[in-house]
């Protein structure tokens, strides 16, 4: 028998503790986040309203851009744009013809980087920021549970589920579980990594006589 065969079977006779698995899996995670330059994917994502029993359904683009650079592109069923520049956020409403402008290092918003738990080198801190658990694992996904640790502001969220890719170890589907019991879940497709991005991606393109609205 071969060493590839050796190996599958020591893994089969002695497979490792969950809790192993699950450093090995933050490792990769850490390792992919720090590989991290650029990202491009197609996103649908559901809002779902715990009192009113509700669901709200957008579909658009995702630029991303490391650091500090991101843009949520939201196409159907109406349009908006949410631009992420370091510290300055703008969510540009084409429909009201109004941009909203936040200044992250204030406070108060996290301007979209909220939903993106599990991409780029915060990857480094999961382990820090949230109790983490190997939900389950399958031929090409892990799914994992965060918690936020009691201690810790890293989430706006109760509890986060990621489902990664095990050929990117970034995710394809993000669930965030909000403490009003409202959830966003988000499925990432069509996902390329380290395509060239220019900087003009994360600027806004913006017609005559928008009114700016700063917070």
């Amino acid at each position: 028998m071969n060493l590839t065969g050796l190996v599958a079977l020591a893994l089969l006779l002695h497979p490792p503790s969950s809790a192993d698995r699950l450093e090995e899996i933050l490792e990769q995670m850490k390792k992919a986040g720090e590989r991290l330059h650029t990202l491009t994917a197609t996103f649908e994502q559901t809002d779902q309203d715990s009192i009113l029993q509700e669901s709200d359904v957008s579909q658009g683009r995702l630029y991303l851009k490391l650091p500090g650079r991101i843009r949520w592109e939201y196409e159907a069923p109406s349009k908006k744009i949410l631009v992420v520049r370091d510290d300055l956020v703008r969510l540009y409403n084409p429909a009201s013809r109004q941009v909203q402008e936040f200044d992250r290092s204030k406070g108060g918003t996290m301007g979209g980087a909220d939903l993106l738990v599990g991409f780029g080198k915060s990857n480094s801190t999961i382990g820090k920021n949230y109790d983490v658990s190997l939900v389950s694992e399958d031929e090409g996904t892990v799914v994992l549970e965060l918690v936020p640790k009691p201690d810790s502001a890293a989430s706006l969220f109760t509890r986060i589920e990621l489902t990664l890719d095990k050929k990117s170890w970034t995710p394809v589907r993000s669930v965030f579980h909000e403490p009003n019991r409202d959830r966003t879940d988000i499925r990432f497709s069509r996902v390329e990594l380290d395509v060239a991005l220019p900087d003009s991606t994360f600027e806004l393109d913006l017609p005559a006589n928008v009114e700016v609205i700063r917070s």
